[in-house]
């Protein structure tokens, strides 16, 4: 099942993004990948369209995690406004831009939990929903998750409450169509 608005989320449309993760993410053999490939470095699998050569056997190929990775819908997101900004793009280019997806990807999880907060409704979920508003909010203005010590104190406080409610949203699967 995809995400969407409903719960904070993106949707996630591997066929709408360039190849952030397969660019962003270091592989190490320890981590599922068969391989080491540095971090911001295209993987060699990634093809000039920006699509996976071995998609369709990631598990034969030793790369069972690169189908188990979520986003969050980040990489669309990531992609859309670099291609409107960019226009045509280059394997450089990408691996140029695919920090921004790790960025992104922690601003639709934070995303995620508040709408998880609210929905679960006690006294303690609605507060810590409401001192992430802020953190949410100017992450989208600079681009940067700045959270202020009482409200990481909070955080802490409450982690119980916090894994209760992420540990669904980690369990949820969705269709994925081919990078």
């Amino acid at each position: 099942m995809g995400r969407g608005a409903e719960d904070g989320g993106w949707p996630t449309d591997c066929a709408q993004c360039f190849g952030l993760c397969c660019v962003a993410l270091a592989h190490q053999p320890a981590a599922g990948f068969p391989a080491v490939k540095a971090s911001d470095t295209v993987c060699c699998h990634l093809n000039d369209d920006f699509r996976c050569s071995v998609f369709e056997r990631l598990e034969a190929e030793g790369f069972p995690i690169c189908r188990a990775y979520d986003c969050y819908g980040a990489g669309p997101v990531v992609s859309d406004r670099l291609r409107a900004e960019w226009g045509p793009w280059t394997p450089p280019m990408v691996a140029g831009a695919a920090g921004h997806l790790l960025g992104f990807r922690e601003l639709a999880r934070l995303r995620m939990l508040i709408v998880a907060l609210r929905r679960e409704g006690s006294p303690e979920a609605v507060e810590l929903a409401a001192r992430l508003d802020p953190v949410a909010d100017a992450f989208r203005r600079t681009g940067r998750v700045e959270i202020d010590a009482e409200t990481a104190q909070f955080m802490r406080w409450h982690e119980p409450l916090i894994s209760a409610i992420l540990a669904p949203l980690k369990e949820q699967t969705k269709p994925r169509e081919g990078p």
